[in-house]
């Protein structure tokens, strides 16, 4: 786990200024080491360290360590390209997994961030082919892969990623992320020249132009509750690599390049085969993110993903799992501390709990906002950054988390009316009408029935409901941003079986999981954590889209696969979970309280919110917040998170 950064200019001029306070500005990435190399057209290289270099790097002796330089022109410009590197050491953490990383053929170097959990099957394939290694990372078996394979090698890889890639023979940048965008790769492109870091406002805020905010951005936060949708950001001229996605950069321009597509499945055997079938490739998906030498601990929420996690990586392990909790005092709807004990005295788990009383909420707000680069939607960030500075002071640098387990197995109730419409769709009478009741008494009538039979319901019935769940709010937005263009959102693929599974297809790869994904990244790498996924799988995210919709939601029980898979290793009260907590965070209590003062200055002060929100309306809208007349503390946050990111980015505070 890392922070990575580029910058390729033809004409020779890569700026070594612009690479050190990029290097600066992701120190939080990668703490324990630091390295840069310049490339010259010619194939000379000359190799940088810093202030995070470790001393045993530079007395290596290895080709890549800082100071070494070879080739012809090896210490002249122009440079064409300036790869760097910020390292979290977490496999090899000898001088040989030192990065930027040169391959065995001299002519390639690499920049890694993440893990590709599968390097130590691919090293033994790789040497019985001919190939031999110098250290133990999975780096260097990502630059012999690539050697080997080509673009190729990224379908071999079974992990996390976000690569830069220089191929010496072709005189080309090779830029990748993994299949679901857990890690994150960003980029500027002005048809000539090439920069790319591992976070937008690590290419704004060393551009040499100013920055400049994307309006539509701002819209769709503010008016449909949408971020991380697509490719574009909050910053004008950032992109981000999609998910699934290579580009290649050189002499012909910039090329993109879809290498990974989920796909629908076919089932196969019994629904016990399925089963013993989920519960080996959960358990193997964990095994795997337990390769690590550096302790790896886990995130506990009381959940059933997040227990599932820890009760199967606790079985994994020689030594009791370190598990990490926050909880609030203000009610039960903020507490799962009931269900963490019961998971930490099933896993054997040492359990570390945090309780915050929202004292600090402004200042890990404005951190929030920097280390997050843009704005978010949603106060679990507060109870996950709260968990991430909990497991940092207790030295751990790597998690394990339920992340991606309620997008591919359907744990969320807003899948149930989908469920009903597929029912209703092929006319399976008996079956809706033994699920309609149950879901409706979750969500009650009006919502299910409105939310079941959407696609053929008057829009005036469906309006009201669409505002409950995040849209249709832009009465706030200022008059430029209502006279922009309709958004052109992005819809469920086709290709899918049924309304359910081409949902959770969207859910997963463009509406929830992405921005998830963001806020997790971002939230762990401020502590120097990396974190790492096992429900996010490629190979348990492709058995999970060839299920039948029954075996993801059976009546109105989600993830019910999960359920009956781990039934030997999740306590049994947990396995009875039918409530759905979230990551939830007292929010609307301390901002109805105590920082109800701060909100108003923050939100009604004169500052950059001017150019985008109508002030009158959003003064109306936030005493009505306040007095507890709305429920619209999402809409509170988004608004915060905005003016908060505007007042560091764009305002220079």
């Amino acid at each position: 786990m890392c922070g990575i950064a580029g910058l390729w200019d033809p004409d020779g001029r890569a700026d070594l200024g612009r690479l050190a306070r990029m290097s600066g500005l992701m120190r939080h990435r990668g703490p324990d080491d630091e390295g840069i190399v310049l490339l010259a057209p010619g194939g000379g290289h000359r190799c940088l360290g810093g202030a995070d270099t470790p001393p045993e790097v530079f007395r290596s002796g290895l080709p890549f360590a800082p100071g070494a330089a070879g080739g012809p022109r090896a210490g002249a410009a122009p440079f064409t390209l300036g790869l760097l590197h910020r390292r979290l050491s977490i496999v090899d953490l000898s001088p040989s997994g030192h990065q930027p990383m040169c391959g065995a053929d001299g002519g390639s170097w690499i920049v890694f961030n993440g893990e590709v959990y599968n390097f130590v099957e691919l090293r033994h394939e790789l040497e019985a082919l001919g190939d031999s290694f110098r250290g133990t990372s999975d780096t260097e078996v990502i630059l012999a892969a690539y050697r080997r394979w080509g673009h190729d090698c990224l379908a071999r890889f079974n992990g996390m990623f976000a690569l830069a890639l220089w191929d010496g023979a072709r005189h080309e940048l090779f830029c990748a992320r993994d299949r679901f965008g857990v890690k994150p790769l960003h980029y500027q492109w002005d048809g000539r020249r090439f920069a790319f870091a591992s976070e937008p406002q690590v290419l704004a805020l060393t551009q040499p132009r100013r920055i400049r905010v994307r309006p539509e951005a701002v819209r769709d936060l503010v008016a449909l509750d949408w971020v991380d949708h697509d490719a574009r950001t909050f910053f004008e001229g950032v992109l981000s690599l999609p998910a699934g996605h290579h580009l290649v950069v050189g002499e012909k321009g910039l090329a993109l390049t879809r290498w990974w597509t989920l796909r629908p499945g076919r089932p196969a055997g019994a629904r016990a085969d399925r089963e013993a079938a989920f519960r080996e490739l959960f358990t193997d998906a964990v095994r795997l993110r337990l390769r690590a030498d550096v302790e790896v601990g886990s995130c506990l929420s009381g959940g059933l993903d997040s227990s599932a996690v820890v009760t199967t990586a606790a079985g994994l392990l020689p030594h009791p799992l370190h598990a990490f909790t926050c909880a609030y005092d203000e009610g039960p709807a903020f507490d799962e501390r009931e269900w963490v004990r019961l998971t930490v005295a099933a896993a054997g788990a040492r359990s570390h709990v945090v309780v915050p009383d929202g004292a600090d909420l402004w200042p890990v707000f404005d951190r929030l906002a920097e280390r997050q680069g843009e704005p978010t939607a949603g106060p679990g960030l507060y109870s996950q950054w709260k968990v991430m500075e909990l497991a940092n002071a207790r030295g751990l640098k790597v998690l394990l988390d339920g992340q991606g387990g309620d997008e591919t197995l359907a744990g969320y109730f807003r899948y149930l009316p989908v469920r009903l419409r597929d029912l209703a769709a092929r006319g399976d009478v008996a079956g809706f009408l033994r699920l309609v009741g149950p879901v409706a008494r979750r969500l009650g009538w009006p919502t299910t029935l409105a939310l079941t039979f959407e696609p053929w319901a008057p829009a005036a019935l469906v309006a009201p409901l669409r505002r409950r769940f995040g849209q249709g709010k832009d009465r706030v937005l200022a008059a430029p941003l209502r006279r922009l263009p309709r958004p052109d959102l992005p819809r469920p693929p086709r290709g899918f079986p049924s309304a359910l599974s081409r949902q959770l297809a969207f859910d997963t790869l463009q509406r929830l999981l992405p921005s998830l994904l963001r806020y997790e990244d971002r939230d762990s790498m401020a502590f120097s954590i990396e974190t790492r996924l096992p429900f996010l799988d490629y190979r348990l995210v492709e058995a999970a889209f060839a299920l039948p919709d029954g075996e993801r939601l059976d009546g109105d029980d989600t993830k019910a696969i999960l359920r009956r898979a781990l039934a030997d290793r999740v306590p049994a009260a947990v396995l009875a979970r039918r409530d759905k907590k979230g990551f939830e965070t007292p929010s609307d209590v301390w901002l109805r309280g105590r920082h109800a003062g701060e909100a108003r200055r923050r939100l009604l002060g004169p500052g950059p919110l001017d150019e985008w929100l109508d002030r009158r309306v959003l003064a109306v809208e936030l005493e009505d917040y306040l007095a507890g007349r709305r429920a619209t503390g999402l809409q509170v946050w988004r608004w915060l998170s905005l003016e908060a990111w505007a007042r560091r980015f764009l305002a220079g505070d």
